[in-house]
């Protein structure tokens, strides 16, 4: 764990913990402690990687590459006593790897090791460093602002989302404009493969700190805009009438931005460039920059040269990996006549394939070539109009039951390899099972779809119900219909030849220590949860610095909209706990906090304010935490509120300050508020129960005392489900304490110990909240 924190995050958790929660004895007491788990792969210190997977009734496990750097070639897992197979491999390339597990040959993923999405699905990977090479790790330097809006697409009456970098000058320097670069991904891969897979936001923060590039918007969208009438041919749709109708005229709206060509540019890798340069070729009157990496068009680079005097080039760079077949030299063709023409860039060759290090390093060096000249703004160039299109409320429920935080937008699609005459790809996508399907809203079912190619024994594990057995049916789809599901959000994984896996197809979570698929049961009387089109508030990334274990920690922030635009404003701040198993990107996937807030601020239902949400592990090196709760106790209000408090217009002050979670969140809720009373005016318990007194805590003088109570606290909000274990005794103590006069807010009602009920619980909980 002290490798760079950039080789170990990944999308579904940011700094992981490979742990697992069970029950200890502790000074004769039953206690929920934390326990080391395996890492399904591990790099470890002397370079080499340790590969594994539980499957306790395979005969085989093996491991492989994707092809690239890492092969093909299948690496044999040895078999433990303990139900596990693993092997220690040295002589691994440096590189960004994808990997396939196979249990007794049949293809599985593995959800103890790392995941991104790539190949059209949700894959594993790891990260070997390369020695003195670390331009992308994650650095003591001034992080930029990553931001997730949405926008609509004309071409096909979507919701999409796309990631925008904003340097670190962007929220200080309010009067100053930025140049723009649209960055496109790979065939196969979204709008988070740039941020996740590329590093681009700490490329950017480290070029900028080093003063190797200019400060600039770096927008990542997602490439597809396929239409239901048309058989897309290699580019998925037309997504560059989505870039200039939808995406630029958003951005343009959105953000401070320079005027004209020569402030835009247009980059991408493999597909991406690809269409980037369709994209400037037809567009040339909006880019006066060009990145083609792992790639190049033929017709459309002719009319980029062809049309050079009307529109001149400031920069086109063409890159690829050692490794691709004479790309380099088809490049250095036309790289060579746009030199000539004045462009800066040319040809670059590095070690690797087709593979994300080779794009990381091309991003490196496009950024850095490109706005050097000061050029003025263009004045005659329009304004950019922006009108979001009105969708259907069922298209919107689509995408809110859909969407995940691997893909917002899923596709449900392969690819089938073909090339024109000319040699360049001309692939079809096929259409893939979506993974799950709500066939019958009303009784409560789904068909689930796993494709397991030879397996031997699949099932399909609904958490809170039981396994069931599945059926096989043509190529390789193993089936099962399960009916009775109840209303709501529903965790599920399966298991093949043994070994635990999920589906790349279907949506991908973080819970119970594990990658997890879920599965949407639309609740027809809850309206708040689900994705409408009103005024949308921005999910951003924020890094502050652990005082308690000295790691850099990820928090998710969420602001209302026209925080941007009201800047004398200040505004209270939540700061919102996932539970035990779960982490950071809960509350945002999961709960559905963004939908809701923007749903109940738009109806005027809830006070505008900022909501923070963290993952609440913290553990020291010299294990000084709480068993259950860890340092998080003393992280979050020592080390994240004072950050919030400098990066954000907040109120600093306890009575404008809230704390609220769920399970171990609530838990951790109850004892900070009450250890720091001075920070916080507001609390929420969603399904942690109330202690009033314990072997380690007694508050009885707040919670039995009216006067204090109300000195400390205006609301404590304490929320049980009925279904849940521990109802009896939250009502006890809630009963308790209401006996004694104290006005605690209670929250009960039909529910289990799940996001269908927490979801609820926030929206009792933000309607009364400051």
């Amino acid at each position: 764990m002290k490798n760079n924190q950039a080789l170990t995050m990944y999308p579904l958790f940011f700094d992981p913990i490979y742990k697992k929660a069970e029950m200890k004895k502790i000074d004769g007491k039953d206690c929920i402690c934390y326990q080391e788990d395996f890492w399904g792969t591990k790099v470890e210190e002397d370079g080499s990687v340790t590969f594994t997977m539980e499957a306790p009734k395979a005969e085989t496990v093996e491991v492989s590459g994707f092809g690239g750097t890492l092969g093909t070639e299948k690496i044999a897992l040895e078999k433990q006593a303990n139900g596990l197979f693993s092997k220690n491999v040295k002589g691994i390339l440096p590189g960004f790897h994808y990997h396939r597990w196979f249990v007794d040959g049949v293809q599985v993923t593995n959800p103890h090791a790392p995941f991104a999405y790539g190949c059209f699905g949700a894959n594993n990977f790891f990260e070997m460093p390369r020695e003195g090479q670390d331009f992308w790790y994650l650095k003591d330097v001034p992080h930029g602002d990553v931001q997730i809006h949405s926008y609509v697409s004309t071409q096909n009456d979507h919701i999409k989302k796309c990631y925008v970098y904003l340097p670190p000058s962007y929220r200080e320097n309010i009067d100053q404009k930025y140049p723009v670069m649209y960055i496109q991904h790979g065939v196969g891969e979204d709008e988070t493969s740039w941020l996740w897979n590329g590093k681009l936001n700490f490329i950017m923060d480290n070029l900028i700190a080093e003063g190797k590039c200019k400060g600039m918007i770096v927008v990542m969208c997602s490439g597809y805009a396929f239409r239901d009438d048309e058989e897309a041919v290699f580019f998925p749709g037309d997504f560059g009438r989505e870039l200039t109708e939808d995406v630029i005229p958003y951005m343009e709206h959105t953000f401070r931005v320079k005027k004209g060509r020569m402030h835009r540019a247009m980059a991408g890798l493999s597909l991406g460039s690809a269409q980037a340069t369709q994209i400037v070729s037809r567009f040339q009157n909006l880019f006066g920059h060009l990145g083609v990496f792992s790639g190049v068009r033929d017709e459309e680079t002719e009319r980029i040269l062809a049309q050079f005097a009307e529109y001149p080039m400031q920069t086109v760079l063409m890159t690829a990996g050692k490794g691709e077949k004479d790309l380099d030299k088809k490049q250095k063709i036309y790289t060579d006549q746009f030199e000539k023409l004045g462009a800066a860039g040319g040809q670059r060759s590095y070690e690797g394939y087709h593979e994300w290090h080779v794009w990381r390093e091309s991003f490196r060096d496009f950024a850095s070539l490109v706005f050097q000249k000061e050029e003025p703004e263009d004045g005659s160039e329009p304004v950019f109009p922006y009108e979001e299109r009105k969708l259907s409320k069922e298209q919107l429920d689509r995408q809110t039951f859909a969407e995940h935080m691997l893909m917002s937008d899923p596709i449900h699609k392969g690819l089938i390899h073909a090339f024109d005459e000319k040699g360049r790809p001309c692939g079809r996508y096929r259409e893939e099972h979506p993974g799950a399907e709500v066939t019958d809203g009303k009784t409560g079912t789904a068909r689930f779809y796993l494709r397991a190619d030879g397996a031997h024994d699949v099932e399909l594990n609904l958490w809170g119900m039981k396994s069931y057995p599945m059926e096989e049916g043509e190529d390789g789809w193993w089936t099962a219909e399960v009916t009775g599901i109840e209303k709501g959000f529903h965790y599920y994984n399966y298991i093949v030849n043994s070994a635990n896996t999920v589906d790349c197809n279907a949506p991908v979570g973080y819970g119970g220590f594990q990658a997890v698929n879920y599965l949407e049961m639309p609740e027809e009387d809850f309206e708040e949860y689900r994705i409408r089109q009103v005024p949308h508030g921005t999910v951003h990334y924020e890094y502050y610095k652990s005082n308690s274990t000295g790691r850099t920690k990820l928090c998710y922030v969420y602001t209302p909209a026209g925080y941007e635009e009201h800047l004398e404003k200040r505004y209270p701040v939540l700061y919102l706990q996932h539970g035990g198993g779960e982490n950071e990107v809960g509350w945002i996937w999961q709960g559905k906090l963004a939908n809701i807030a923007d749903n109940l601020i738009a109806k005027g239902q809830m006070k505008e304010m900022i909501v923070v949400m963290n993952t609440g592990y913290a553990f020291p090196e010299n294990g000084e935490y709480h068993h259950s709760m860890s340092a998080f106790l003393q992280e979050l209000p020592e080390s994240c509120v004072p950050y919030i408090d400098s990066r954000y217009r907040t109120i600093a002050d306890k009575d404008y300050r809230a704390l609220a979670g769920l399970s171990m969140g609530g838990m951790q809720t109850q004892r900070i508020v009450f250890t720091y009373p001075e920070l916080f005016g507001w609390a929420g318990i969603f399904s942690g129960g109330l202690v009033i007194r314990d072997d380690e805590v007694d508050y009885t003088e707040v919670l039995l005392n009216p006067e204090a109570f109300r000195k400390q606290f205006h609301m404590l909000f304490v929320a049980c489900g009925k279904q849940e274990w521990s109802y009896e005794s939250t009502v006890k103590n809630e009963k308790e304490v209401l006996a004694a006069g104290v006005p605690i807010e209670v929250f009960e009602g039909y529910g289990y110990h799940d996001w269908t009920f927490w979801r609820h619980c926030l929206n009792a909980f933000l309607r009364k909240l400051f």
